[in-house]
């Protein structure tokens, strides 16, 4: 063997050697074998990869690639927009949230004149002993108050406040009382062509008119039905000789959704309240909680329902005044009496904004009274407890009534802007005020608890509540 096959044999032998080094270097110590032709493959194809020249497709895969590196940037910037705009808002909405708890629960009401309403405590007595008594209506030419009864037992297992979920073992009634004699007792009025089951009745209208037929005066109520299976409106017609109501008409419409009271302004033309946006418990929670003006006036006009106001904020009573020219509403979370003016169209029930009332108090019901035009305002001084008290997590709520007179133009209360003079801009003139808000009743709650109605008849104050079980009658000083 020659000294150049020498050489040559030995550098083959140490070029083996070397690869063989590093590829047992790479390997695992499972196999000799295996990494030495997986690394002699890849050196190979290595050596293609540098040798070859790029193809065109290879290129545009490099192109595809890219372009969809850049699409998911842009698409997780996008996300990273969206998440930091979504938690602005989060933010947003917890703030208004807690600003709404804090105005509900904890801005106190408006200080209760106590000077003027103690000298009434001491001429109050209960009465007309029936479960839940929440809405009066007075009939002044017979001496006679309707009042509607229900013991709402069924609340707590309802999935509606103001409805039942499901049928109930005790049904409500329609009972009136002889205002004449002080300490009568409640008659539960009889109801002809109408079946007693499932009858919950809550706001109720009292309606008088002229029969075109007989010439006779007669008395028509609306009530409003909590039935299980959905809010209807009954009409009945009030008969004094046997002293019976007899069923004329039931009226049901999708627009009655959480219907709290009802004001009748012809034979079968009324304006109801609902007082929420959403029929079930939670909805209603989140609407009160949150502040939310959901609320609406519907206008019944003897075929159709619509809506004639939308966007209040709780509304719960609902009057007119006795020349009927005039609307009033309550509004509980804003605690003001809305005044809108009547107009002659009976069709669609138009109603023009007139004033708003502050009565400083969770309002509820009104009433009317048919010879002054006084109105008479149910209120709750604090939220919190009401609503406990309703849930039935405390045991007495404060009541507190007010009477919003209305002034003569003579006695109109003029009104002064506290803005100071400026050089551009001098003093806003106010009008004056038309109506003056009264202290009449004030109470802890131990005579009667969370009043939701008071009527008015011959100095007597008659105040109701639907979660008490008695009417408290009152005398009022000749000066209120």
């Amino acid at each position: 063997m020659s000294d150049k096959e020498d050489t040559s044999t030995t550098a083959s032998v140490r070029s083996t050697l070397r690869n063989r080094r590093t590829t047992v270097k790479d390997a695992s110590d499972e196999s000799d074998t295996t990494p030495v032709v997986a690394s002699t493959s890849t050196s190979i194809s290595t050596a293609m990869k540098k040798g070859a020249a790029i193809s065109p497709k290879d290129t545009e895969d490099n192109k595809k690639k890219k372009a969809a590196v850049i699409r998911a940037r842009q698409q997780a910037k996008k996300s990273s927009q969206l998440r930091s705009i979504m938690m602005s808002l989060l933010i947003a909405s917890v703030g208004v949230l807690l600003k709404s708890v804090y105005e509900r629960f904890f801005i106190p009401s408006r200080d209760i004149s106590i000077s003027q309403t103690a000298g009434i405590q001491g001429n109050c007595y209960k009465t007309a002993f029936i479960p839940g008594p929440s809405d009066i209506e007075i009939s002044d030419h017979d001496q006679l108050a309707f009042v509607s009864s229900d013991d709402r037992s069924w609340v707590k297992e309802s999935s509606f406040f103001h409805r039942p979920s499901r049928k109930t073992e005790q049904d409500g009634g329609i009972y009136t009382l002889s205002l004449a004699q002080p300490n009568s007792s409640p008659k539960e009025a009889q109801l002809r062509d109408f079946s007693s089951e499932d009858f919950h009745p809550a706001g109720m209208s009292l309606y008088r008119f002229q029969d075109p037929d007989t010439q006779a005066w007669a008395n028509r109520l609306f009530v409003i039905n909590h039935s299980h299976k959905g809010d209807v409106v009954e009409i009945f017609d009030y008969s004094i000789d046997d002293t019976t109501l007899k069923h004329v008409k039931s009226i049901q419409s999708e627009l009655f959704v959480t219907p709290k009271d009802i004001v009748a302004v012809g034979r079968e033309r009324f304006y109801m309240t609902n007082h929420h946006a959403m029929s079930n418990k939670y909805g209603r929670v989140a609407e009160e909680v949150a502040g939310l003006a959901l609320g609406s006036v519907v206008y019944y006009n003897g075929t159709d329902a619509r809506k004639v106001l939308e966007s209040l904020a709780n509304p719960y009573g609902i009057a007119v005044s006795p020349d009927a020219t005039q609307l009033y509403v309550s509004s509980f979370l804003d605690r003001v009496v809305h005044v809108y003016n009547t107009t002659d169209e009976t069709t669609r029930g138009e109603l023009v904004h007139d004033v708003d009332i502050w009565v400083g108090n969770h309002v509820d019901n009104l009433s009317v009274d048919k010879h002054t035009g006084d109105i008479y305002v149910a209120s709750h001084p604090s939220y919190s407890t009401y609503l406990r008290h309703k849930l039935g997590y405390e045991p007495q709520s404060p009541s507190h009534v007010v009477k919003i007179e209305k002034l003569a133009p003579e006695n109109f209360i003029r009104q002064e802007s506290t803005q100071p003079d400026m050089y551009f801009f001098p003093k806003p003139e106010l009008p004056p005020l038309k109506w003056e808000v009264k202290d009449l009743f004030y109470s802890n709650g131990e005579d009667i608890s969370a009043s939701s109605v008071a009527a008015y008849w011959n100095n007597d104050l008659i105040l109701g509540s639907s979660t008490s079980h008695h009417l408290l009658r009152c005398s009022l000083s000749l000066e209120q």
